[in-house]
């Protein structure tokens, strides 16, 4: 059997701080293995639409499987992950990965932000008011004692309907600000994650940094787009990715201007040698720390599988005859 499970299934069953920890677990058992196959996404396009492909393999899993989406930004773009065994090939499922993805790019900056941040980090300042901002938010208050918090977006509805949502889902002050660096002026934890456009436009510059800080930026996925300066990356203790930094070459605009700064920097930490005690990124409470994420399969494929479980538990999703059959040879 396969089972189906829409974009209301993923949002009835998810509970990000549920997936912070089932993915924490996750990658790091995958870490201390001889590793997940994740080979560098590919990218299709004819015109404005375009096609992109993220595929893994995970041995110590027992997952395999793919994430893709497609279509445009002005006519809106679809998500779907397809899940499979290891061990007998079956397809286990079919998930639409439009919440999915965002709650996914939550849960692993929750992840990194458990490693990362100061225990007692009480505070969080965020640039952004979209679906990514809300599950990135979600994700650390789900990790550290989080008492307030502010947000800016350009949109002063937007910043404000922010505000008011996530105080009311969180049961703390949550308070729009007119400016991006009143937002994460004095906060222990800053998130940017914004759709910004091209350079030179930014969303956090490093200027704004304060000891003891833990910053995640998770916009700038592509390589037109930027979301943190040079400064950001030069004046951390600790910079932190979820994929190598060749990949982030041809991934993010911020990492393109960093090299065009820097050819020769090479301070970056994979993620997985954090989490699996190999290094220790923050030795000192002053320390600033920063986790630049672009996402990964295996992130998509473990999120799809606690997903998968949960709407087991729950009843939810649609069981069909399994998709693919196998073909013998």
């Amino acid at each position: 059997m396969t089972l189906l499970v829409s974009d209301s299934d993923v949002r009835a069953v998810c509970d990000i701080g549920a997936m912070v920890t089932f993915l924490d677990e996750g990658l790091r058992t995958e870490a201390k293995g001889p590793g997940p196959l994740i080979p560098e996404r590919i990218t299709l396009s004819h015109g404005n639409v375009f096609l992109r492909v993220m595929p893994a393999l995970l041995p110590e899993t027992g997952l395999l499987g793919l994430k893709f989406f497609h279509g445009s930004m002005r006519d809106g773009v679809r998500y779907v992950v397809a899940l499979c065994s290891l061990e007998t090939g079956q397809v286990t499922a079919l998930v639409d990965a439009a919440y999915l993805t965002a709650a996914r790019t939550g849960a692993t900056s929750g992840v990194a932000t458990r490693w990362l941040s100061r225990e007692d980090s009480s505070s969080v300042g965020v640039i952004g008011s979209g679906l990514e901002a809300e599950t990135n938010l979600q994700a650390v208050c789900s990790v550290r004692p989080i008492t307030r918090a502010k947000v800016y977006s350009r949109s002063p509805e937007r910043r404000e309907g922010f505000a008011k949502r996530m105080s009311d889902v969180l049961g703390i002050p949550v308070v729009a600000t007119s400016t991006p660096q009143e937002s994460v002026a004095g906060t222990d934890i800053v998130v940017a994650a914004t759709n910004t456009g091209p350079e030179p436009t930014v969303a956090y510059h490093g200027a704004w940094l304060e000891p003891g800080q833990h910053v995640v930026s998770i916009g700038s996925t592509t390589t037109a787009l930027r979301e943190i300066d040079v400064d950001t990356f030069l004046g951390a203790d600790a910079v932190v990715f979820d994929v190598t930094l060749e990949q982030l070459t041809h991934e993010s605009g911020d990492i393109v201007d960093l090299l065009d700064h820097d050819p020769h920097w090479d301070k970056g930490i994979a993620l997985d040698r954090i989490i699996t005690g190999a290094v220790l990124a923050r030795s000192r409470p002053e320390d600033i720390t920063l986790f630049k994420s672009v996402g990964t399969a295996a992130q998509d494929l473990l999120g799809a599988r606690y997903i998968v479980r949960a709407a087991h538990h729950l009843g939810l999703g649609t069981d069909v005859d399994e998709i693919a059959s196998p073909k013998q040879f």
